[in-house]
């Protein structure tokens, strides 16, 4: 590295010597334009002086031979004119060629130009006149005559003055660019002094720079090594906090097990004591393990986040009733502060790592608060396009002071040794906090006050999960009058899932894989219901919706009620503007048909005298899949459902396939609709990821790592779900 350095140091000494030589050169060079062009400016000016005189003798000449010779014809008259139209340009040029700039400090040529000016200007009626062809009295020419006399002998001054003055210009700015040349001369002579000293410097301190070059690259290797080795003992420390970790966990998982089984048997007071704080010294032992290996991945940039969907109010709900114990225990009340209605009640994000920074915020409330109160609160907010969560736990314990502040957020420290002998801990969790909600994107902070408590916050950028929420059932529906309901649909798994609901509501249902196929049958048979998908090959549905209602038979006034995996606002206006008469988003739940088979019912006039059916009600589960599968599992049995997670599947890969083959021939609007199809698919039955993946490349243009990134979550999800 020093050799090439000295390699280049040479070879800009030797680039300095041609940038001299060039700077020389080019410098002679503009100096000798800049001459030519300021002499080529005044010879203009020269010239043009010269052709004034020399137009004013002609005119003097002729108006001579007309005066003497009294030859006052239209002819004479007009030569006259030319003569004088030919001197009237010459003003015009020497105007042009900035004379009086090029003499601007000589009042005399100013006031020889400002009379000359005027004479010729002044004689602009008496040709006009001759223009017009008017007779001219010789009174008028000879007065012309006197006075373009005169206008000669100004010229004639203009002229001499202007070559003299030239003259001496000339020969001062001879002696100028002697003076310049000279000048220089001795500047470029310093110059190269200087860059010969400085080349000179520069090769001493390059045998400097060599000496420590090669100080550095030992001083470099060995710290290399040292590197190697630290990354090494990194590894193994990692490797063996895994271990450890594994090691430690295992029988202390079993022992808080049987504590747990032994607390639910009947004890005395003394063994339910002792009981108890085995409890609860071995969660306290769990809870700083747990600290020990997050700060280890957090330290070695191993901490990977998940990203599915978060219900806020049960992620809350649940974090409250978990401390709630620990609460009693120290004499504490717990309480739960949230709107009523969140806007974005269910996020996405990682919910493991939110409740585990909720939990150990108010775990540190707790354990700071003596029979006082601590409150978990949840807020939204907006700021621009982007929507945000704050969550604040407040409590009414000892509050910190501003040095103990200044020691917050920070490894493996407290705000004093008292504090970590009265209450124990790691001093970690409060920096494992931080990590996590940095690395979801957001910031956390403090306010607190000594003797009247502390509010930990933090805030995170949030984004409405995908897909639908299912109500919760609490009480048996009424009954439900059976239809005939056309389903249009053109993936198998929705019209699967849909179908099979349709029939445990008692429905007769018949379906159709695009809108040219419900257009067919909607010749030949009368439905009460439509329910139509928006994408689909063929014919899409608002084609589909848009002919059906244009043909005068008897489904032209069938309700149709678009089905689609796009809840926009511009695609229920699409709907609406095609002639629908409603509109449902994806997934559509036993719930949701049952009040959409209600609410058309209505307007069949052939509904009346049909049987009726009463579903089941059933319980919300959180999860996306596990709501789903309990939902599909209620109302068709475990077989029905796994029928479908596999026909998915296997109707995932097809369209993976497909996805390919539209990206290679560049088909955007096959892709489009092959991931809407996935996507609508996919939330059927649950599985919220793929959804989620699919709707992110159907807004996007996707190329063939995003269709890898989607073939990817698909693989695991199947090896999940299979596990």
């Amino acid at each position: 590295m020093i050799r090439s350095a000295g390699k280049a140091t040479t070879v800009l000494q030797l680039f300095a010597v041609v940038l001299i030589v060039v700077l020389a050169s080019i410098y002679s060079d503009i100096s000798s334009r800049y001459s030519t062009l300021q002499d080529g400016v005044r010879e203009n000016a020269m010239w043009s002086v010269y052709q004034l005189d020399r137009e004013a003798r002609t005119l003097k000449e002729t108006l001579d031979d007309i005066v003497d010779l009294h030859q006052y014809g239209q002819e004479k008259l007009n030569f006259l004119a030319l003569n004088y139209n030919i001197l009237y340009s010459r003003i015009t040029t020497l105007e042009d060629s900035h004379f009086e700039r090029s003499f601007v400090a000589d009042p005399r040529v100013v006031k020889l130009m400002e009379e000359v000016r005027r004479t010729v200007l002044g004689a602009t009626p008496l040709f006009d006149d001759v223009d017009a062809g008017k007779s001219i009295s010789a009174a008028s020419l000879s007065t012309l005559n006197y006075e373009i006399g005169i206008l000669v002998r100004k010229s004639g001054d203009l002229l001499t003055y202007t070559n003299s003055t030239l003259s001496s210009e000339r020969a001062d700015e001879r002696s100028d660019i002697l003076n310049l040349e000279r000048k220089s001369l001795i500047l470029i002579g310093l110059l190269v002094l200087c860059v010969v000293i400085l080349v000179l410097t520069l090769r001493r301190q390059l045998h400097g720079v060599r000496a420590a070059g090669r100080s550095v690259e030992n001083m470099a290797e060995r710290v290399n090594l040292a590197y190697q080795a630290a990354e090494d003992g990194n590894r193994a420390k990692s490797q063996f906090m895994a271990t450890m970790g594994h090691e430690i966990r295992t029988p202390l998982n079993a022992i808080l097990g049987m504590v747990e089984i032994l607390e639910l048997s009947p004890l005395s007071a003394d063994v339910a004591a002792g009981v108890r704080t085995i409890h609860r010294s071995g969660e306290a032992l769990l809870d700083i393990i747990n600290e020990i290996l997050d700060f280890s991945k957090i330290e070695h940039g191993n901490l990977e986040l998940e990203s599915r969907r978060v219900d806020l109010r049960a992620m809350a709900e649940s974090a409250v009733e978990i401390m709630r114990g620990r609460a009693v225990e120290s004499g504490n009340e717990v309480r739960l502060d949230m709107p009523p209605e969140l806007k974005v009640p269910c996020i996405v994000s990682d919910p493991t790592r939110i409740r585990q920074v909720v939990l150990n915020l108010m775990s540190n409330a707790l354990k700071f608060t003596s029979k006082g109160k601590v409150i978990l609160r949840l807020r939204e907010s907006q700021i621009g396009a982007q929507k945000w969560l704050r969550v604040e736990i407040q409590d009414t314990g000892i509050g910190i002071d501003q040095s103990g502040m200044e020691k917050l957020f920070q490894p493996f420290s407290q705000v004093d040794a008292s504090i970590t002998r009265k209450y124990g801990g790691t001093g970690l969790g409060l920096t494992i906090c931080k990590q996590i909600v940095e690395r979801l994107g957001g910031q956390i902070g403090v306010t607190t006050a000594v003797g009247r408590g502390s509010t930990f916050w933090f805030e995170i950028p949030i984004e409405l999960a995908p897909g639908e929420v299912p109500a919760d059932v609490t009480e048996a529906p009424g009954e439900i009058l059976k239809l005939r309901v056309l389903l249009v649909d053109d993936n198998a798994v929705n019209r699967e899932v849909a179908s099979r609901m349709l029939v445990h509501l008692g429905q007769h249902v018949v379906v159709a894989g695009d809108g040219q196929e419900a257009l067919d049958i909607t010749d030949r048979e009368r439905f009460d219901l439509i329910l139509m998908d928006m994408q689909m090959p063929v014919m899409d549905g608002i084609e589909a919706t848009q002919k059906i209602k244009a043909r005068n038979n008897a489904s032209s006034s069938t309700p149709i009620v678009a089905m689609t995996a796009n809840a926009s606002e511009a695609d229920q206006r699409r709907c609406s503007e095609a002639g629908m008469s409603g509109f449902r988003s994806k997934p559509v739940s036993i719930a949701g048909l049952r009040s959409l088979l209600a609410d058309f019912a209505v307007e069949s006039p052939s509904v009346s005298g049909r049987a009726a059916v009463t579903p089941q009600a059933r319980p919300l589960l959180s999860d996306p899949y596990d709501r789903r599968k309990a939902e599909i599992v209620g109302a068709l049995g475990e077989d029905v459902f796994q029928e479908l997670l596999q026909t998915f599947f296997t109707d995932a890969n097809a369209i993976l396939a497909s996805l390919h083959e539209a990206l290679s021939t560049g088909d955007h609007d096959r892709i489009k609709r092959m991931l809407h199809s996935l996507n609508g698919a996919a939330i059927n039955v649950g599985l919220a990821d793929i959804a989620a993946t699919s709707n992110r490349l159907e807004t996007e243009a996707p190329s063939a790592k995003h269709i890898d990134e989607l073939a990817s979550v698909i693989r695991q999800r199947r090896r999940a779900l299979a596990a």
